[in-house]
């Protein structure tokens, strides 16, 4: 058998679902459409990070969020959760990975991995509700880096029980 398949199915799925978990938190959490929103002529959309807006020649122009032009607590609240649930994502791959492929019988690995996952998700999570109560944003203005960002921490959540189920 190869190395992957002396483990037990469940620690396989639990890993897969971690990665496609860190794949959409890298997605929501790098990208620049957590809130789309068309006015008139102009449209515009903005992530955690950056703003872009149209410019007079019909290009799109972006640039970093100041919060010195409006209040930003909730962003700088979404923007440290988020950061911390991708860092925390990158570790519970990891020590998931090295536990299948490394050190097979260090089961403590597979263990803090699932922790990292489910913490990762909750952080997360809260990190979306924080954007989303932001008295300004109406819900249809939400986009995809957003709901990328709910999905990815329901599955770490996911792999995380997944994980720690024997």
């Amino acid at each position: 058998m190869g190395i992957l398949w002396d483990a037990k199915p469940i620690t396989i799925a639990g890993f897969v679902v971690a990665i496609v978990s860190f794949v959409l938190q890298l997605i929501g959490f790098a990208t620049s459409y957590w809130l789309y929103r068309k006015m008139r002529d102009a449209e515009y959309h903005a992530g955690l990070w950056q703003i872009c807006l149209p410019t007079r020649s019909g290009t799109t122009e972006c640039e970093q969020i100041e919060c010195g032009k409006f209040s930003c607590i909730n962003l700088k609240g979404t923007q440290a959760l988020e950061t911390l649930a991708f860092i925390i994502l990158l570790a519970a791959v990891v020590l998931v990975a090295v536990q299948l492929f490394v050190m097979k019988d260090k089961d403590i690995l597979k263990k803090a991995g699932a922790v990292c996952c489910i913490v990762a998700g909750a952080f997360a999570l809260i990190g979306v509700i924080v954007f989303a109560t932001e008295s300004s944003i109406q819900t249809s203005d939400l986009h995809f880096s957003f709901a990328f960002c709910i999905i990815s921490s329901v599955c770490g959540i996911v792999a995380g029980i997944l994980l720690v189920i024997r």
